[in-house]
């Protein structure tokens, strides 16, 4: 027989640790993924022969790894190798878009802890309790507030 907390269902399966990293590296790997793929389609119109972009969905998977191991053309047809950029300005095109996406996903991540927790962050400053509480209730409540410096 188990016991009776065994028995409840966590209603936010989401909150167990592997589930959360599991989607966080997916969301981190495609969005680089997709810089990569842009930054690539960017650097053939800027200083190649027209923009390209992998043909197909299948095309992605060979299109990334090639990219990752140093072979430009890996994953694109005949026509679209031909309308590449070169490796330099491809590959700084590509830096540039991840140190961006990058740039983005911490002040974004930034803004949400921020906003999060507004409210949290510690002991109010003293213009904060005076407009909070007025003067008066400030020094009604000296004592307890303070009680090293209550002189009564």
């Amino acid at each position: 027989m188990s016991a009776p907390l065994r028995r409840v269902r966590d209603p936010q399966p989401a909150g167990r640790g592997w589930e959360l990293a599991v989607i966080g590296t997916a969301v981190v790997l495609g969005a680089m993924a997709s810089v990569a793929l842009a930054a690539v389609g960017i650097a053939a119109s800027l200083w190649g022969h027209g923009w390209v972009w992998p043909a197909q969905a299948a095309d992605v998977g060979p299109v990334v790894v090639g990219l990752i191991r140093g072979r430009l053309g890996a994953g694109y047809s005949a026509g679209q190798v031909a309308q590449l950029a070169g490796p330099v300005p491809t590959y700084v095109v590509i830096a540039v878009g991840e140190v961006l996406l990058t740039v983005a996903a911490v002040s974004a991540s930034l803004a949400v802890r921020d906003r999060l927790r507004a409210g949290k962050t510690g002991m109010a400053t003293r213009r904060q309790a005076e407009d909070a509480l007025g003067v008066s209730r400030l020094r009604a409540a000296r004592a307890v507030i303070r009680p090293d410096l209550d002189s009564r």
